[in-house]
């Protein structure tokens, strides 16, 4: 009887086991079976200023520290072009502005349809709803937030760069009268601040309930640090205190060795930048800058923070990136705008979902990469379903052979437009800059990471260098679209 009782037991634990088994089992297929969601967040104008980048040394962001080692942070990533609508234009597109025609913020920008070169390639939310997702966009993904509403099948509110002041709080008009050119503690209360509200409402989105097979692709836009360079007291209060702040390295006479195309290019912007770049001003606006990145930062924690308690936690792929990048005094120059290292670097994070076994996390990725890769990634990244008449004119290589191998080679070097015929091109040490009256800059990241040494200025028939030069330019676009820009339109 006890041997009869021992093997009842030992027949009931093992039928336990099995049920678990396969019961298991049939979970683990019904989750693989299911694809992945999408987060992806735009930040404006945020250059390398970010803890895990090391841009400066009194950045504050926690929270993208925190997502960085979750993933794969990708310290070598440059924008197409150092303006707002080109690079979200190709980034969500996932064409060159060289192929677009899109070089500006002026003319056509919002609807990649009424391009020829893009007729047949939908932004890439788009493409995501193509294929049955859901698709979320609240803030600044696309330029405008007209143009942003076609991106969401669900309503979101609506965003701009406001609310402003009745008066301007810090720049004359005098220096900057358009009202967008401002810094200062603005609004009073966090309940006005255009990203926070944005992303309490992306994150009551992702806490939703999913709907039965429910996919979802989320975009939101962060505005901040764009100007104007506003953010609640509470921020301000936690930035260095003025006396504190550690101003951009910058060299006098810096612009000595410039050809003279990139002269006339700054001096579009000029007025601007001389009037900003004397202190107490530049301290000022160094001291706002920070402030609105540790804003933006908080932001974004708070929608991580949704999406690890929601549904959609361990099966969402989380793309974080900037636009372009932002001068603060480098190179005499406040503002974007330039093909220097200063306004194409951008944070570029990407974790992938934690059943993706593959991929590396808390790993940086030094290898050359594009904003134009993240389109190709994430639809690789999905398994969404080949779309040939969409996916073959995508211009960008997907990313996902660096987040399983961030060391593994990648010979093409970044490329950054800025006006018809003028590229910079950025390898894991040079930056190659040719405009569009065919005059050069070249430096060597390596000794000189502020660029204030223009290699070929006196040292053109140095072989060496030659040999960098000709490496590079065979990546120049083949065909572009449009006249070349020599910067000749006066400053207003």
């Amino acid at each position: 009887m006890k041997m009869t009782h021992f093997f009842l037991r030992i027949l009931g634990f093992s039928s336990i086991v099995t049920i678990l088994s396969l019961s298991n089992s049939h979970a683990d297929k019904e989750l693989s079976s299911k694809k992945d969601h999408v987060l992806l967040i735009t930040v404006d104008d945020l250059n390398d200023w970010i803890g895990v980048l090391g841009g400066h040394p009194q950045a504050s962001t926690p929270n993208l520290d925190a997502l960085a080692k979750r993933g794969v942070l990708f310290t070598n990533a440059h924008c197409q072009s150092p303006v707002c609508v080109p690079s979200r234009t190709s980034f969500m597109s996932g064409l060159r502005p060289s192929t677009t025609g899109v070089y500006s913020n002026d003319g056509k920008q919002n609807v990649i349809g009424e391009l020829e070169a893009g007729k047949d390639v939908p932004w890439l939310p788009i493409r995501f709803q193509k294929a049955g997702y859901t698709t979320y966009a609240v803030g600044k993904v696309l330029h405008s937030d007209p143009a942003t509403r076609v991106l969401s099948s669900v309503r979101a509110p609506s965003t701009d760069y406001g609310p402003l002041p009745k008066e301007k709080l810090n720049i004359p008009s005098a220096i900057a009268p358009l009202k967008l050119l401002d810094y200062g503690i603005f609004p009073e209360t966090e309940d006005e601040f255009i990203d926070l509200n944005s992303a309490k409402w992306m994150s009551q989105q992702i806490s939703k309930p999913l709907k039965e097979n429910e996919n979802r692709f989320l975009s939101l836009g962060i505005y901040r640090p764009h100007m104007p360079v506003f953010a609640p007291a509470k921020w301000f209060h936690a930035a260095p205190k003025l006396q504190d702040i550690i101003l951009a390295q910058n060299m006098k006479g810096d612009e000595e060795d410039l050809p003279e195309i990139a002269r006339r290019n700054l001096n579009k912007h000029a007025k601007f930048s001389i009037s900003m770049i004397e202190e107490p001003r530049l301290r000022e606006l160094t001291q706002a800058y920070l402030a609105c990145t540790s804003a933006m930062d908080d932001c974004i924690g708070q929608v991580i923070q949704a999406l690890d308690q929601s549904p959609m936690a361990g099966n969402t792929w989380i793309v974080v990136l900037s636009d372009h990048g932002w001068h603060l005094g480098e190179k005499n120059h406040i503002a974007k705008g330039t093909l220097w290292e200063r306004s194409t670097r951008v944070p570029l994070i990407i974790v992938p979902p934690t059943r993706n076994k593959d991929a590396q996390r808390g790993v940086s990725c030094d290898r050359p990469v594009e904003l134009l890769d993240v389109y190709p990634t994430l639809i690789e990244g999905a398994a969404l379903a080949a779309d040939h008449s969409t996916d073959k004119h995508l211009q960008g290589l997907s990313l996902m052979p660096l987040l399983i191998n961030p060391t593994a080679p990648r010979e093409k070097p970044a490329l950054t437009t800025y006006y018809p015929y003028n590229h910079a091109l950025r390898d894991e040490r040079y930056r190659y800059i040719r405009y569009a009256d065919g005059s050069e800059e070249l430096y060597d990241h390596a000794n000189d990471p502020n660029e204030h040494h223009n290699l070929l200025f006196e040292k053109k028939d140095d072989s060496t260098l030659n040999a960098v030069v000709t490496r590079l330019s065979q990546w120049l676009p083949k065909v572009q679209v449009g006249e070349p820009e020599l910067f000749e339109r006066k400053s207003k």
